[in-house]
């Protein structure tokens, strides 16, 4: 696959399929994931691939209380997520979609088929994990297996997901996402994004591009 093709359509694939990813993959997806840059090259990380059926009913459990609490706390209950108040009609019906998106996923969360469960420790900025992370997806993208990066089982029910996994809770390791993996229901595309020209600045704040960029330099 031309590395474009994978930056530029590999995005959030929340509605995936029961089928099963060979091991053969599972096993590249953390081979590149490792492969990526981290800070003073310390690989302070661990990842745990979870395909056990139990296990997964398990963090769905959990996933699905951590998701209840996080709409809770940061939306008042709202299942739009706060599409209501974001004015432009467009942008809030994509909120409704990423919404609806989003609350299958926690619905399903022990039917996708292989769940990476990533841990760091020793990282005071909180972003060497990154890289790695994003290396896996796009390893993932490149065998049509789509994935979606979610904090919340780390953020809101850590000490449970720690509880099933047997995670050592003495040895300063956090979780710092979960990537869930599987043949994805949709269908790739380049994602639709503000342009270029309004996310950027030349060398200083406020200084515009003028590069005139309306539409991706790659597609199809």
């Amino acid at each position: 696959m031309d590395v474009f093709e994978a930056l530029y359509t590999t995005r959030a694939m929340r509605r995936v399929s029961e089928d099963p990813i060979p091991e053969d993959i599972l096993k590249q997806m953390v081979d590149a994931g490792i492969r990526a840059p981290s800070g003073s090259n310390r690989q302070g990380w661990k990842f745990i691939v979870v395909t056990d059926q139990k296990i997964k009913n398990q963090l769905g459990d959990s996933y699905r209380e951590a998701w209840d609490f996080y709409v809770k706390e940061f939306y008042g209950g709202s299942a739009d997520m706060g599409a209501s108040n974001v004015p432009n009609d467009e942008k809030a019906e994509q909120v409704v979609r990423i919404s609806k998106s989003a609350a299958w996923l926690s619905e399903n969360f022990h039917k996708v088929p292989a769940m990476f469960v990533v841990l760091s420790r020793n990282d005071p900025t909180g972003s060497s994990i990154y890289p790695a992370i994003w290396s896996i997806m796009l390893a993932g993208r490149a065998h049509g297996i789509g994935t979606c990066l979610t904090t919340v089982l780390g953020m809101f029910k850590p000490e449970k997901a720690f509880e099933i996994l047997n995670i050592p809770n003495d040895k300063g390791w956090k979780i710092d996402a979960v990537i869930t993996a599987g043949y994805p229901l949709g269908k790739w595309g380049v994602a639709d994004r503000n342009p270029v020209d309004e996310v950027t600045y030349l060398n200083t704040w406020g200084n515009e591009t003028n590069w005139n960029l309306e539409n991706p330099l790659w597609s199809y």
